[in-house]
């Protein structure tokens, strides 16, 4: 059976151009030589944008690969973007075909600097504007609700195991679960930053307290972080880490905080499908965990609204916009 070919051409395979280009704006320089505009980067954002040109130049290969011959400026404009919106449509929505151009316009000023791309931003909003809107439910959620859910998890399991001789994989995995749902309650962390946390790197304990100790390289911002955290939530992180985090299997192979039950740290992707199947069965609905960011900018509005301004801070944001 033949292999299906990925969705997007990779590097390696674009136009020679184009990869000169792409590495050139991800160089990184020093004071007498300066560095490409797309330095500052974090990976995973670089990732997205590869990803998002490397699909465009598939459609390009596949339907029109006449324009692989020409400079990169020169084989987009508004039909060969149009011809593309339809191929996408194949496949995904208007609200991820709007996301797609908005990281392809991205990608593409950084390979071509000197262009106007700003038709491309308009018609990506008209794009944004016309697709269909959806249940708005996470709206429903703020921070304190999280957090109540992550510590009834934590509770029930510790209450499990008051009755029980032996502390079991399910209750160790439930009060697992239940502490990577009240910590981002807590401090809202992207998911990268969430997903990285490591014991005595990024867990800190100081005195009786535990706080997240994040450098400037783990964050999206470049920029450090520090958060105290809760005696109530010291308590049971001290709980987890001395009675259920070692009832999980391979837990004492790696320093990650959230052990997976496959002998390694759980990967973003097994940390967001637990935190959406606790939350969709607590509340009827899933809650993926870039919500949780929603969910803490919600509760600060609600209860103070004369410093909403803080969030940007708190979220750990470069600008207000």
């Amino acid at each position: 059976m033949a292999r299906r070919p990925s969705l997007y051409l990779p590097v390696n395979d674009w136009p020679a151009e184009d990869q000169a280009r792409w590495q050139e704006a991800f160089r990184v320089g020093d004071r007498f030589d300066g560095s490409g505009p797309g330095s500052h980067l974090a990976e995973a954002t670089r990732q997205n944008l590869t990803e998002s040109y490397g699909r465009f130049l598939r459609f390009i290969s596949t339907n029109r690969s006449d324009l692989l011959n020409l400079m990169p400026d020169q084989r987009v404009n508004r039909r060969t973007v149009a011809d593309y919106v339809e191929w996408r449509r194949k496949s995904c929505g208007d609200a991820m075909i709007a996301v797609e151009l908005d990281r392809l316009r991205d990608a593409l000023r950084l390979i071509c600097p000197g262009v106007d791309w700003s038709w491309l931003l308009i018609l990506t909003k008209r794009i944004a504007a016309a697709a269909p809107c959806k249940s708005k439910k996470y709206h429903l959620v703020t921070s304190e609700r999280l957090y109540a859910l992550g510590i009834e998890l934590m509770d029930r399991a510790s209450a499990d195991v008051e009755t029980a001789e032996l502390i079991s994989k399910v209750q160790a995995l439930q009060y697992r679960d239940g502490l990577v749902i009240a910590l981002p309650g807590l401090i809202p962390l992207r998911r990268p930053t969430l997903v990285a946390l490591r014991i005595g790197k990024h867990l800190v304990k100081n005195g009786d307290l535990w706080e997240l100790v994040i450098s400037a390289a783990d964050t999206k911002t470049r920029r450090p972080l520090d958060y105290p955290i809760s005696k109530e939530l010291c308590t049971r992180i001290d709980l987890y880490l001395s009675r259920f985090r070692c009832h999980i299997p391979g837990a004492n192979m790696h320093t990650g905080l959230w052990s997976s039950n496959k002998q390694r740290p759980m990967s973003a992707v097994a940390i967001g499908a637990a935190v959406r199947r606790r939350t969709k069965k607590a509340f009827g609905f899933a809650v993926s965990l870039h919500r949780f960011r929603h969910a803490a900018a919600t509760f600060w509005s609600i209860h103070d609204p004369a410093n909403i301004r803080g969030v940007k801070d708190f979220l750990g944001h470069a600008s207000f916009a």
